[in-house]
């Protein structure tokens, strides 16, 4: 066959010969045998295909089968691809501290899913409450307690096992002087952001920030908080934090140099690293409005930074004779990012007391950034003073799904008025 093809192939490439010639003749026979061993060799090579094809069926047909004769059902096309990321779930439990006219009450712990109580510190009172209280992840707090008689706050670390009691309280760093109003956790609780006042009346309060693995801190004062400490800023609602601990995030009342008197109203973000100073100084403005005059004006409430830090959710609160609401909208850190309505609550009924109808001044984001906790309506059961009932709503900020749970809480039962949760984490 080898002699066969390089003799044709020297025969085809001389010169051609003159029509009708013998050597014609001859070069068209070859031409012809060329091309009918050219046939046979692709029909070899296609029956050689047919023989790979049979028995890759006949392979797959056993390797379908089982030895009971079962097939194996295919995946179907909505299962989870390998190696995709698990779907984020909210947490299963969150803590809360009761807020009343004498402070916050101890630390509880529910189900996320039901709003019922799993778990209470029955013996602390509101002497010794709960003054600071943020998510380190699902399960994991870490809780500020008033030092023991001294004008100081201790730090704790706590769990929750699977049934969601807490473990023992485990100290974090040393106590810090002066009244905690707020916490914010970042990096794994590795960053603790607060707000602290000092131990008297009139003394300027703080922000803070603690590196808990070298104890270092930093601080950025003139602040007011509670109304017990003198400053330029006065905190609305809680702190929080980006997920890596570099963005502190928080609203404000300012004040007018001028006069002394708050006419401005902001959200805020201030650089964990930024030098010392007050934090007017050092923060930076995302979200302003003025100080409304009226009483149905809308007035910023609380804010919570999301965990990348390039968000941040904003409460605005506004009130009428015959209904209150409390909408929630996202605002971009960065200039020139459009705003976002997230949702709006609205309850019918006039303020009692301290508690106002509908309220997202204690919302809370969780660790994973994707679901906003936010306590938003109280009602008595009977009168103020007896047994209330709180609405808690859970939101899937990617999805804006609401799902909205009850969750009952005990009244005082004489002259001081318990109100609603004054701090969730989750």
């Amino acid at each position: 066959m080898k002699g066969d093809s390089r003799a044709s192939t020297i025969k085809t490439v001389a010169p051609l010969a003159a029509p009708g010639s013998e050597s014609d003749a001859e070069a068209q026979a070859l031409i012809k045998e060329a091309r009918e061993r050219a046939r046979r060799r692709r029909r070899r090579v296609a029956l050689g295909l047919v023989g790979v094809l049979v028995v890759a069926a006949g392979v797959f047909a056993v390797a379908r089968r089982s030895g009971d004769g079962v097939v194996p059902r295919r995946q179907e096309p909505s299962a989870q691809p390998a190696g995709a990321p698990a779907p984020v779930v909210q947490p299963r439990f969150f803590a809360d501290a009761q807020g009343s006219g004498e402070g916050n009450g101890p630390l509880q712990v529910r189900a996320a899913g039901t709003g019922a109580l799993v778990w209470q510190h029955v013996r602390a009172t509101t002497a010794d409450g709960v003054t600071g209280l943020a998510a380190v992840g699902p399960g994991s707090f870490v809780v500020a307690l008033d030092g023991t008689g001294a004008c100081a706050t201790q730090l704790y670390r706590v769990r929750l096992n699977a049934g969601g009691r807490p473990g023992a309280l485990t100290p974090l760093g040393p106590a810090l002087p002066g009244e905690l109003w707020s916490l914010a956790v970042g990096d794994g609780g590795r960053v603790i952001g607060y707000a602290i006042s000092g131990c008297s009346k009139g003394a300027s309060g703080y922000l803070g920030v603690l590196q808990v693995s070298t104890g270092r801190t930093r601080r950025w004062g003139d602040m007011s908080l509670g109304g017990v400490s003198t400053g330029n800023l006065a905190l609305q609602g809680p702190l929080s934090m980006s997920a890596n601990g570099r963005l502190l995030g928080f609203a404000a009342d300012s004040a007018s140099q001028a006069d002394g008197l708050f006419t401005q109203q902001s959200v805020r973000v201030l650089s964990t690293d930024a030098p010392a100073g007050t934090a007017a100084e050092r923060s930076r403005i995302v979200y302003r409005q003025a100080v409304p005059r009226a009483a149905d004006g809308s007035s910023v409430a609380a804010a919570s930074l999301s965990s990348a830090g390039t968000s941040v959710y904003v409460c605005l609160q506004s009130a009428t004779r015959t209904h209150a609401t409390a909408k929630i909208v996202s605002y971009g850190t960065m200039p020139g990012t459009p705003r976002r309505t997230i949702t709006t609550f609205t309850v019918r009924g006039r303020a009692q007391g301290l508690t106002p109808p509908a309220s997202c001044s204690s919302m809370a984001l969780d660790t994973s950034g994707q679901f906003l906790l936010v306590p938003y309506s109280v009602r008595y059961l009977s009168r103020p003073g007896l047994d209330l009932v709180q609405r808690v709503a859970k939101i899937n900020l990617a999805t804006k799904a609401i799902s909205t749970v009850p969750v009952e809480m005990p009244g005082s039962g004489g002259i001081s008025q318990e109100g609603g949760m004054s701090i969730v984490a989750w």
